[in-house]
């Protein structure tokens, strides 16, 4: 019992981190905001735009977006490849069936095979074993 408490604890961290990225963000830059105007602002040198480390929050704030995307897009990028994999195996599968039947049925009395010419018969001939 204490080990599932402990997993459904570790499981519920992982999902509260994920949802809660954007206000760590926030909090980050609160917390670090005078080093973030006096080391790392874009804007440091030009105290008269009064950036006040805004370009940097908005930079990580950037990425946080990006990877959110390209996690969606990756997912539905999965997804899109799944039901293509699914609908295609099964047109496949329903053609090697009517295939399959069809080709029961045909009466092997009228079937001709195509005449086969010399290159043909060099290519598709069988390996020759040396003794």
């Amino acid at each position: 019992m204490n080990g599932r408490r402990v997993i459904a604890y570790f499981l519920l961290t992982l999902i509260s981190f994920k949802i809660l990225i954007v206000p760590f963000v926030y909090l980050d830059f609160e917390l670090r905001k005078d080093f973030i105007i006096k080391n790392l602002c874009e804007n440091r040198f030009k105290p008269q735009l009064h950036c006040d480390g805004k370009c940097y929050l908005a930079k990580q704030l950037h990425k946080v977006a990006e990877g959110h995307a390209r996690e969606e897009a990756q997912k539905q990028d999965d997804a899109f490849k799944k039901i293509i994999q699914d609908v295609f195996d099964e047109v496949i599968l329903t053609i090697s069936s009517v295939s399959v039947s069809y080709f029961e049925r045909i009466d092997n009395a009228h079937y001709q095979p195509n005449p086969t010419t010399d290159f043909t018969s060099s290519l598709l001939r069988p390996p020759a074993f040396v003794l």
